[in-house]
């Protein structure tokens, strides 16, 4: 069964041609390099983008109390001052 042709053909097959190139051990301990690499840097991103998420929810809770005590204060000044 042959497989579907794509418009990177040409690019695939050069890439193939340069992993075929590079004896099957060294072809092994680059693509494990390579894909090390990769993790590493997903799992960097997953936690910038875990910290980002978490300020965002500490942002988000910090701007709720300050919307509650400006509406405290607005309450306390607005109420007629009490008979003594």
């Amino acid at each position: 069964m042959e497989e579907k042709q794509t418009t990177c053909d040409p690019l695939t097959y050069l890439i193939d041609s340069f992993w075929a190139s590079l004896p099957e051990k060294t072809a092994d301990d680059l693509a494990n390099f390579k894909k090390d690499v990769l993790k590493g840097f997903k799992e960097t991103v997953d936690q910038v983008i875990d910290r980002e998420i978490e300020w965002t929810d500490k942002h988000l809770e910090n701007a709720r109390r300050m919307r509650e005590q400006w509406r405290q204060k607005e309450e306390a000044e607005e109420a007629p001052p009490s008979p003594a």
